[in-house]
């Protein structure tokens, strides 16, 4: 009888569920394996991400504020012009944040393009300012 012709027996089926045995709780323990870490990724990588965004629009947010009270400021005069003038610039700059998609290099271009201008309307209003966060160990908030 040859091995195309034998029909597979109670004892074959037995045997070869004993000898896979190691082979399907391996591939069961991959597949779980890669199921955690597929939400484990998803979870540090949101958490990173809403650290990171957040970040970056607070301090977005801060060039786009002290440009707003710039504006407010000093919109009715005449001699300011050039001054109410960069502080639109930089609120253009700061809106167009929304639609900027976070993996894009557009978004440091963007974001040292902002940094440059605020740091030239320091410059003309004769003000030393600079973003500083809440935590001691980077820059935020400064005056």
């Amino acid at each position: 009888m040859s091995d195309v012709e034998r029909t597979i027996s109670k004892d074959d089926d037995l045997f070869h569920s004993v000898t896979m045995t190691e082979e399907r709780l391996y591939q069961k323990g991959y597949e779980e394996g890669a199921r955690v870490g597929r939400v484990k990724g998803f979870q540090e990588g949101f958490k990173l991400g809403a650290q990171k965004g957040t970040a970056i629009g607070e301090e977005v947010g801060f060039y786009a504020g002290v440009a707003a009270y710039v504006i407010k400021v000093y919109q009715n005069d005449s001699a300011k012009a050039r001054l109410v003038n960069l502080c639109q610039n930089i609120v253009t700059l700061a809106n167009e944040f929304c639609d900027i998609n976070p993996g894009d290099e557009l978004l440091t271009d963007n974001l040292n393009k902002l940094k440059s201008k605020f740091k030239q309307l320091t410059s003309l209003l004769g003000l030393k300012v600079e973003f500083k966060t809440s935590d001691s160990s980077s820059t935020g908030i400064s005056f």
